[in-house]
């Protein structure tokens, strides 16, 4: 019965058991925020107590496992689409649910220790799109809208850490890049040869002619959204890493981390966080590092490509911090000083929008919580990243998916 239990077939049972008790609930209603009326609040928190209570999976989940737990680590998945183009950030929407969850997933939000939170918006309708020199036909948009909707994946750290550990022993790796872009990792050869082909084609303009330099500024434009989306990638790999290799063999991941987090221009390590009465030089220290590094990389920062923000906590020992409190107190300098544009500005576009008044949003939050004890990092100290925004899901529940998808091949 031991051999069964460390066979693969063993492991497969295992996984459907954890599968099963994990805690998923879907509602269909807008999520609000704290500055949203008492009445929008108190009819989304009766939607969400009964949606607990009456869906099938959550009963039978409650069957399996002790819901609410009282002390154990938590790892989120939030889903939130909205019906409206203007609606709540996910950060505001990720307040209100982490605080209404208390009763229902957990005792007390400082058990999220792993948080990964998504909104989705209704696609915009443009009548046409002026590119340069042609006018494009009207663009139509063939999905129906979406309604309002919150979906809510709930299961123990120790669940998610136990994947981690089948997935560092597969047979085959998993990939990072393949799982997000559905493709080997790409060499960077062809992606600096592509580069190199709009650099010589960028050669053929005058940049001092009225006419010729509009077009040498179109594939500038370009070139840099090309740029930031490559370094998005390279944050990819990096926290990739660090949110599923670190937590299972953190000695060997760590040494090749630590040594990308002083270089590339997507990464922040914002020092420790603030201890009372300490707020307003975090603040001022944040605002300096975006400052100096938008300064440092003109062609990256302010950025032209959607991003997502993810970020570590490297916890102090029997230290808890509440993961979307951390959110929005970063998140206003982000949003200010590197301004992610809500829609991708590619370049192509011959009246391009300003970037400083272009609109700015994020689709995503990504935060983990790891004992400081896992590096050589300082107790309390951030590092930020900014991801691709083509992520729908968090780095752990790709592992998560790719391990059910190896196990059903046996």
């Amino acid at each position: 019965m031991t051999t069964f239990w460390q066979s693969d077939a063993g492991e497969h049972i295992r996984l459907y058991r954890r599968r099963m008790a994990s805690l998923r609930v879907t509602l269909n209603t807008e999520a609000p925020t704290k500055k949203m009326r008492k009445g929008s609040q108190e009819k989304a928190r009766q939607a969400l107590r009964l949606a607990f209570e009456t869906d099938t999976l959550a009963r039978y989940a409650r069957e399996q496992t002790n819901w609410p737990k009282p002390r154990a680590d938590i790892a989120l998945d939030i889903f939130v689409n909205s019906a409206s183009r203007n609606g709540a950030r996910i950060d505001s929407a990720c307040k209100w649910l982490l605080d209404e969850l208390t009763g229902l997933v957990y005792r007390d939000d400082k058990q999220v220790k792993l948080l990964f939170a998504r909104i989705g918006r209704p696609p915009s309708d443009p009548a046409s799109l002026a590119f340069w020199g042609e006018i494009a036909p009207p663009v139509t948009n063939a999905v129906d809208p979406c309604g309002a909707s919150i979906s809510i994946t709930a299961q123990p750290r120790s669940s998610v850490l136990h994947d981690l550990r089948v997935a560092n022993n597969l047979e085959e790796a998993w990939d990072s890049h393949k799982a997000v872009y559905g493709e080997s990792r790409r060499s960077r050869f062809y992606a600096d040869f592509e580069r190199d082909q709009l650099l010589d084609y960028q050669a053929l303009f005058d940049p001092n002619d009225q006419e010729e330099g509009a077009r040498f500024r179109q594939i500038a434009n370009q070139i840099d959204y090309r740029d930031q989306a490559q370094q998005q990638q390279h944050v990819d790999l990096v926290f990739s890493s660090l949110f599923t290799e670190l937590p299972v063999d953190r000695f060997g991941v760590w040494k090749a981390a630590r040594s990308r987090l002083a270089y590339c221009p997507y990464i922040f390590d914002l020092g420790t966080l603030p201890e009372r009465g300490e707020t307003r030089e975090f603040e001022r220290r944040l605002r300096r590092i975006l400052e100096d590094r938008r300064d440092r990389f003109p062609g990256l920062l302010p950025l032209r490509a959607r991003s997502g923000v993810s970020m570590i906590l490297f916890d102090k020992p029997g230290h808890s911090k509440d993961l979307d409190n951390l959110v929005r107190e970063t998140l206003p300098a982000i949003l200010d000083v590197l301004r992610p544009p809500r829609h991708d500005h590619q370049g192509w576009l011959a009246d391009e929008p300003e970037l400083s008044m272009s609109q700015v949003d994020i689709p995503f939050i990504e935060v983990a919580s790891i004992p400081a004890d896992q590096s050589d990092m300082p107790p309390g100290s951030l590092v930020l990243g900014l991801s691709s925004a083509d992520r729908y899901s968090s780095w752990w529940s790709l592992v998560g998916d790719y391990v059910e998808r190896s196990l059903d091949d046996i």
